[in-house]
Parts: C-alpha cells; sequence; structure tokens
C-alpha cells in the first residue's frame, strides 16, 4: 500500500467517536437530544453504518423499509446486552432537505448532515454511482484495534447484497437472528480466487 492510500475504513474508530449522532424517530426523542458517537462505541458491540439517500428507489421504497422492521427484531434479541447493536445512517442525499424527508421515520441513530464526508471517504463510497448504493458496512467495536480477521473491526465491508438477496427469502425476524451478517464463506473463496489470480499475473 502506497503512503498516498489509505486502508478500507481507516481511522472509523476516531472519525465515530468525535461525530455527534442524532436520534431518529420523533416520537421517542426529542429534536434537542444529540448523542456522542463515543457513547455508542461505549455501549455497542456492532456498529452498523447504513449509508443511503433518498433518490435510490431501492434504497427508498425497498431497503429503508424492511431495515427499519429488522431494526426492531434486532433491538428485541440484543438490547441491553452485551452484544447490543446501533445503525447509524450515514446520508448520501443531495440536500438537507431530503435528508430531513428521508430520516423522518428512521428509528436509529444518524450523523448529522453537515459531518458526513468522513465517514464517506473512509469507506470510499461512490455517492453518485447508484450501482454501488445503498452500502451497509458492520462493523465491531472491541478495543482490538487489530479488529475482526485483522480488517480493523470491519466485519462486512457490505453486507447489502447479501442481505438483499435474503431480505426476498427470510423473514425479518430471520434476517435480524443471523446478524452480524459476516462475510460468506463464498465471499471468502471468490477473494482468495480473486488474489491468486492477480498474484500469477504480476
Amino acid at each position: 500500500m502506497s503512503s498516498g492510500t489509505r486502508a478500507l475504513g481507516y481511522n472509523w474508530r476516531n472519525i465515530l467517536a468525535n461525530l455527534s449522532l442524532q436520534p431518529g424517530d420523533s416520537e421517542q426523542h426529542e429534536a434537542k437530544d444529540i448523542i456522542s458517537g463515543a457513547d455508542i462505541l461505549r455501549d455497542n458491540h456492532y456498529i452498523v453504518l447504513y449509508f443511503g439517500c433518498e433518490w435510490h428507489g431501492v434504497c427508498k421504497n425497498q431497503v429503508n423499509p424492511q431495515l427499519i422492521k429488522i431494526y426492531h427484531h434486532l433491538k428485541a434479541i440484543r438490547g441491553n446486552t452485551e452484544k447490543d447493536v446501533e445503525i447509524v445512517y450515514v446520508s448520501i442525499d443531495r440536500d438537507v432537505k431530503a435528508f430531513e424527508r428521508f430520516t423522518s421515520t428512521m428509528p436509529w441513530l444518524m450523523v448529522q448532515y453537515d459531518d458526513k464526508e468522513q465517514l464517506i471517504a473512509a469507506f470510499q463510497v461512490k455517492k453518485d454511482d447508484a450501482r454501488k448504493l445503498p452500502k451497509i458496512v458492520v462493523l465491531d467495536t472491541s478495543n482490538d484495534q487489530n479488529g475482526i480477521m485483522n480488517n480493523g473491526g470491519i466485519i462486512n465491508k457490505d453486507a447489502f447484497p447479501e442481505l438483499h438477496l435474503r431480505m426476498n427469502k427470510s423473514s425479518d425476524e430471520k434476517l435480524a437472528k443471523q446478524f452480524p451478517w459476516r462475510v460468506s464463506a463464498a465471499d471468502h473463496a471468490c477473494a482468495g480466487i480473486c488474489a491468486l489470480m492477480f498474484c500469477s499475473i504480476q
């Protein structure tokens, strides 16, 4: 890796710890409530970063409504345990009005609209490429800085493609029970084959 290249998710713990997060679901929280990212890291074993936007049809009409149902199951299964999980929305919306509309029914936390760029850059999210959205990153907040499989605590750099397939086949409760949505054995095998192919042509 060259000195000018950052690993995927570089420094995500520090970025998140220094953010102020806005709670969703106005029925449960006052608009003035702000939650420290450091507190979220301390209180949850897993963090799911949900990079999404209103302008993306799949994100708005399919993923978001079902992810809300999965989230409630996750909280029922894991809430207030040592394996607790929190979803944090990171906006790819094109303006603050779209952000406010899209997040109005979200029950989870969200990065404030003006504070999103560091996480977008850290996880190399392509904001204008509809084929790469939404993006769902699963993180382990343990103190082991080498993290899961030496990936800096990144359990799955994008759980969305496989999760989206499962959404059409499994109940929301079953999907919640399958969390933390680790990279499948097939994906690991594919990555290994790709690595071997790459080495063979060097």
